[in-house]
């Protein structure tokens, strides 16, 4: 078996659903021997088309593949406007904004507009995050219907999620308690919790009309921002996401 032949069903794996897999799973799912195995997931993983968590071990699609996949779309009508939306909270804010979607249980990067601070925080095209622990991630969570949460992360409110840092949700009911409580304010904040050091404000839309789902935000190194800085940025991104909410006459925005 070539080496591209191993990429292709390593691949294939990714395609019919899986998010995570071992170095276990792929063997024993593809009937392939360890050492190929091995070989294949190393070479996938040096040239960019896996990730590997350092804690678990387990692989992931790399950024690479979801930037190619990125630029092989052509951008929707909401990603025009949303992108719109950016530019202004960039321009005056002077931080990073971004647009992100939510792929399973991760969000996924669309779009980055660095601003014009000397201090960005910058996150490429592609990059995926664990939705529980990022401002970004528990807004678009907000928007799911509770079936929608339920098909994400079951219905154990004890069942734990992956610990990433200070603050983060431990369990499924910590994270729907958070996900409740940013439904309510219409509008996520997180700070030195998953990324130590770096803070965010995100808020969601949905296009009624299509279903697609984006989340919006600012980020920040956490030295930046006192509590008055952050209401500020608060307040700036529930503005400019609430117009383009009521734009789409997106129900969320218009009460």
């Amino acid at each position: 078996m070539s080496i591209l032949d191993g990429v292709q069903r390593v691949l294939s794996l990714y395609a019919d659903g899986a998010m995570e897999l071992s170095f276990t799973d792929v063997a024993a799912r593809l009937a392939m021997p360890k050492s190929t195995a091995s070989r294949v997931l190393n070479q996938m993983q040096h040239y960019g088309l896996l990730d590997q968590d350092p804690a678990t071990r387990r692989y992931r699609p790399g950024a690479l593949l979801a930037q190619a996949v990125r630029a092989g779309m052509a951008a929707t009508p909401l990603d025009e406007a949303c992108r719109d939306v950016l530019i202004r909270l960039s321009e005056d804010s002077g931080l990073t904004a971004y647009l992100s979607t939510l792929n399973q249980r991760e969000t996924v990067v669309l779009q980055r507009l660095n601003g014009s601070h000397p201090v960005q925080v910058l996150s490429p095209p592609g990059s995926r995050r664990n939705a529980s622990g990022t401002a970004m991630g528990r807004a678009l969570l907000s928007r799911l219907s509770d079936t929608e949460f339920q098909a994400l992360y079951g219905d154990d409110p004890t069942q734990p999620l992956p610990m990433e840092g200070r603050d983060c949700p431990a369990t499924v009911g910590d994270l729907a308690r958070l996900v409740e409580q940013t439904r309510a304010d219409h509008c996520g904040v997180a700070i030195d919790q998953a990324m130590p050091g770096i803070g965010a404000v995100a808020a969601a839309v949905r296009d009624p009309a299509t279903g697609e789902l984006r989340g919006l935000c600012l980020s920040f190194v956490s030295f930046q921002a006192d509590a008055e800085r952050v209401a500020r940025l608060r307040a700036a991104v529930l503005a400019q996401v609430a117009g383009l909410g009521r734009t789409l006459n997106d129900p969320y925005w218009l009460t």
